[in-house]
């Protein structure tokens, strides 16, 4: 299952909100971190640390070898988020100018690994922008755009939203994922922007923000996070989207399996 999360970008909160679903989430779980300008979490929450493995750019050159080679190179490229590795991390590009030696054909081949691995994939890829992975997105069992009800995003969203989902198509599967509730409502964004086919809310928790986005909080603080207003809608929002994206999984896998055993 793949579940790719974005933004309009300024800012909106996307990477942290995607660290906190991966820390909260139900099961098996791998945070890839796609997005063009670089990964986040090693210098945020890590407090500047390189990441022991390669990350997203040795999976890419695995990835010019094919599907295969590139399920097999990722494990080596995560690192454990908590001591059971259950939960992963793949580390982003440490420097956004090589995202312009990724093909498209290396962003079709990881899209693919991600959807066919036997565990949750959330791919942070980016704002909504021309850099953007489209590959990974497309390949999503759900797209949460992660934004803040405020008319600045607003704005910024109606156009690049407008272009996603042109580039995903009618009927794709399109989440609405707000940070905070004022000075407009959820019903005030949908009418602004459109339906989407699924609304989560996280509270504005500015403490726990902190200590995920960029690594401060007293050692206290960090300890107690996972009780936090965030985590814990974090950990609901994470329940609703693994049963929305595993029922558009079914959706579109069982008819296909029925009409196979109607030709036979």
């Amino acid at each position: 299952m793949l579940i790719a999360i974005t933004s309009p970008g300024d800012a909106a909160g996307a990477t942290t909100t995607a660290f906190a679903m991966a820390l909260t989430w139900p099961d098996r779980v791998l945070l890839a971190e796609c997005s063009p300008a670089g990964g986040k979490i090693m210098r945020g929450y890590f407090r500047y640390q390189a990441p022991p493995a390669g990350g997203l750019w040795e999976l890419a050159l695995a990835a010019v070898h094919g599907q295969a080679a590139t399920a097999e190179a990722l494990w080596d490229q995560t690192i454990a988020l908590d001591t059971a590795r259950q939960r992963l991390l793949l580390p982003g590009l440490s420097d956004p100018f090589s995202s312009s030696e990724l093909s498209a054909g290396t962003w079709d081949t990881l899209a693919a690994t991600f959807a066919d691995l036997p565990v949750t994939v959330l791919a942070d890829t980016g704002p909504i922008g021309p850099e953007q992975p489209f590959a990974v997105l497309r390949a999503a069992d759900l797209v949460l755009l992660v934004m803040r009800p405020t008319l600045a995003q607003v704005v910024a969203a109606r156009p690049r939203l407008a272009r996603l989902r042109k580039a995903l198509g009618a009927g794709a599967p399109l989440g609405l994922c707000l940070i905070g509730d004022r000075p407009y409502t959820p019903r005030d964004i949908r009418a602004a922007l459109g339906e989407f086919a699924l609304t989560l809310t996280f509270p504005v928790d500015e403490r726990a923000a902190e200590i995920l986005s960029d690594g401060g909080g007293s050692d206290w603080a960090r300890r107690r996070i996972e009780v936090s207003p965030l985590m814990r809608a974090a950990s609901a929002a994470g329940q609703a989207a693994a049963n929305f994206a595993a029922g558009q999984r079914r959706r579109i896998f069982v008819p296909r399996r029925a009409v196979r055993e109607e030709r036979r």
